[in-house]
């Protein structure tokens, strides 16, 4: 049946029905039919998703899946006549041969019909079996229209299948460093942090200076140049740690703050290694291996009535990542990862501490059987995606043949630390341009801690090399364009 005769025989009926009602007596009820043309509901039925898996060789195989699609709402624009899934289906997904779903206020519901790509778009009568093809739907969508009880035709709905172009938890890298050379040449003993839209990495020179540089980033982007700052003389350039935006880091055991022209001396006791910024408060430890907290704010501190005796060694880089809680939004919590020169082929260290708490808590590792944290030279420290993440130089520990290499892998804990997985896919290093081994073994020969990481405003990872270039990171949905309500 040729769809275009259907309002014509419509039509025709309900011009006979009038005319019979007309003869009857006039206290027999008219009939008056509905105009509405509303679509009221949209699913997607099953479709198939192309995927990426291992063979029985471990090599990339190309398999098909087959997934219920109806759990992707589709959200209906009455005003603009738009049909669209907020979230996009996955990577991979046919969109030539969909099932749809369809409620409206009649069951005459037409689609423009394409048959190829740019071909003509004719309209057929739709049913609960068809299969449409929206791999040649222009960029508006597909139309969809309601033939109303009356026999009017409702304006058209543009209906849109929104499908990932990318794998949204999966790290994307820049093919190469970007950016420029540090100021003060090459860099060793580096601490990153980031304030803002600038990234702040402590070093020393290949003359043994210490120096501060910094550098503007943003959405993604490089500044034109690293910025030198200078530092006191004996700078601990591993003890730099972010603290109520402002940095702060020891020299000669007086506490400084970092500034634009340079630094000022802060009113504390002597201390000899920075652990975290937890809110207003300062970690720190003193020459007694005592527990010292500074008060950022009223500029004063005291040691707590408990000693630091399982931490690595003074001089030691320590890192340090805050994350939220998630049972108490007023609480947060700092993770500390260190590496073990006491015990090098046993395992890294790490100890946390809540907003609320009295003291760190080290794990010992010495008392689990598997998923410790690897130890691993030179690392780094990231909280990223809802998740700690370690990584850097070789891993020394005895468990983790594997993962010897530098940049082998990416060790994920989803227990604020506790346990700890290599993750094998999405989070992995760039496998495109110059390897991060390569660029890490350049740095390396130069002297410890030659690199080091960071994570902007704008979830970026930016590893800073030895020179100061700079490889850039980020998990695809991110970049993504926000959802609407």
């Amino acid at each position: 049946m040729k769809i275009k005769f259907l309002p014509i025989l419509l039509i025709g009926l309900l011009t006979v029905m009038s005319a019979m009602t007309s003869c009857l007596d006039s206290d027999i009820e008219q009939v008056t039919y509905s105009s509405e043309t509303s679509i009221t509901s949209f699913s997607l039925g099953t479709l198939h998703v192309k995927r990426v898996g291992k063979d029985s060789k471990g090599e990339d195989s190309i398999y098909t899946d087959t997934i219920s699609m109806a759990n992707y709402p589709f959200t209906i624009n009455q005003a603009m006549r738009t049909i669209e899934n907020k979230d996009s289906l996955p990577v991979g997904t046919d969109i030539s041969r969909v099932i749809t779903n369809i409620s409206a206020d009649t069951n005459y519901i037409l689609y423009g019909k394409i048959s190829s790509k740019g071909g003509e778009a004719k309209d057929t009568l739709w049913t609960s079996t068809d299969s449409i093809n929206f791999s040649f739907a222009p960029a508006e969508g597909l139309t969809f229209k309601v033939l109303a009880y009356s026999g009017v035709m409702g304006k058209a709905y543009h209906v849109k299948i929104n499908v990932h172009q990318q794998e949204p938890d999966s790290l994307q890298w820049s093919q190469e460093p970007m950016g420029n050379e540090f100021a003060s040449g090459a860099l060793v003993k580096q601490k990153a942090l980031c304030v803002s839209n600038r990234i702040y990495v402590f070093g020393k020179t290949s003359a043994g200076k210490a120096v501060a540089e910094y550098t503007t980033v943003s959405n993604g982007n490089p500044g034109k140049a690293w910025t030198a700052i200078e530092l006191p003389e004996q700078t601990d350039t591993y003890s730099a740690t972010l603290c109520q935006g402002n940095i702060y880091f020891l020299a000669n055991q007086t506490l400084y703050k970092l500034t634009d022209n340079g630094c000022e001396s802060q009113q504390s006791a002597a201390l000899d290694q920075l652990l975290a910024g937890i809110g207003n408060s300062l970690y720190a430890r003193t020459p007694n291996n005592e527990s010292y907290v500074y008060d950022v704010q009223s500029n004063t501190g005291d040691t707590e009535s408990i000693g630091i005796t399982d931490f690595p060694n003074k001089g030691q880089k320590i890192l340090s990542v805050n994350m939220p809680v998630s049972y108490n939004s007023n609480l947060t919590r700092s993770v500390l990862m260190g590496y073990n020169s006491d015990k090098t082929d046993g395992y890294g260290f790490v100890s946390t501490r809540m907003t609320n708490d009295k003291m760190w808590s080290t794990y010992n590792y010495e008392q689990t059987d598997t998923f410790r944290c690897p130890n691993i030279i030179d690392p780094s420290l990231i909280y990223y995606n809802k998740n700690l993440y370690v990584f850097g130089g070789e891993i020394t520990s005895k468990d983790y043949t594997d993962y010897k290499s530098p940049f082998s892998t990416l060790f994920c804990s989803t227990d604020n630390g506790l346990t700890w997985e290599p993750v094998q896919e999405d989070m992995t290093f760039a496998t495109g341009g110059t390897s991060f081994v390569d660029l890490y073994n350049r740095g390396k020969n130069k002297g410890e801690s030659s690199y080091s990481c960071v994570v902007d405003q704008d979830n970026f990872i930016w590893v800073i090399w030895n020179d100061g270039y700079m490889s850039r990171g980020r998990v695809n949905h991110f970049g993504f364009l926000p959802k609407w309500e």
